[in-house]
């Protein structure tokens, strides 16, 4: 377990590494699907594990190709004008690629995946600085840019879907060194954006640590599990939390 009374931002190339080696534990983890597990439902309402799959590689697909994460957010306009930015974005990728079959799928992520990551370790400072309010205004992040959401939040995206994956399929979720880091930033963006009295979390088992979370001597304390916590975090059903608890409406963008 990590110990660390304030959670850090990553270095640049750190970011990168990070990036890399949860592309390759995804990977790993879709190469492990049986047949029967591509029509699974997951915790991602509505979406199979064959949907979730489809989703990431259409997020990698569009960091290499950058003009298809334009074409998809207009298309999205005209197709799903009821549904905010994001969601329809969401579901112009599942038409795209919803179609592929389930080796065809590994295979995009397999090509498009390391081109996406080194365009991120290249991407110059002028595209980092693009806001990301211009394309997905109601889903806005604690760092609004391009660089922010390459660099942190793709690969956290990832991270939750491959939980997903192993809760619908009933498999050991895997973890390493970088899985650390990925709970590390959610928890930072916790912190940055707490409003509360402090507090001291301690989160158990799989890539868990100690933070103190918002300014001053914490006055209270939770403790949960790591992946049940990162699944209530992002809006998903994780850990029961009692209605007073501090945590009970926290969020973070996954």
């Amino acid at each position: 377990m990590a110990t660390d009374t304030r959670p850090h931002a990553l270095s640049r190339s750190r970011a990168a590494g990070v990036a890399a080696a949860e592309l390759r534990s995804f990977l790993a983890a879709v190469a492990a699907l049986d047949e029967t597990d591509w029509v699974r439902a997951t915790d991602c309402r509505g979406w199979t594990v064959k949907d979730v799959v489809a989703h990431v590689c259409g997020q990698y697909e569009e960091l290499a190709r950058p003009t298809v994460l334009l074409r998809r957010i207009r298309m999205a306009k005209k197709r799903y004008p009821d549904l905010i930015a994001l969601d329809g974005h969401n579901q112009v990728q599942l038409d795209d690629l919803g179609r592929l079959q389930p080796a065809e799928l590994y295979a995009h992520l397999a090509k498009n995946g390391p081109v996406a990551i080194r365009r991120v370790r290249l991407m110059p400072g002028l595209f980092r600085r693009i806001s990301t309010d211009r394309f997905f205004p109601e889903s806005p992040l604690q760092e609004p840019n391009l660089g922010y959401l390459a660099d942190v939040v793709l690969p956290r995206d990832t991270w939750m879907h491959r939980l997903e994956l192993a809760r619908a399929t009933s498999r050991v979720f895997d973890v390493d060194e970088h899985d650390f880091e990925i709970v590390g930033q959610v928890v930072r963006d916790l912190d940055r954006g707490w409003k509360r009295p402090p507090l001291r979390l301690e989160l158990t088992g799989p890539a868990g640590g100690v933070w103190e979370i918002g300014r001053g001597a914490p006055v209270e304390a939770v403790t949960a599990d790591t992946l049940a916590m990162m699944l209530h975090l992002s809006g998903r059903d994780g850990v029961d939390l009692p209605p007073d608890s501090p945590l009970e409406a926290a969020r973070v963008v996954f």
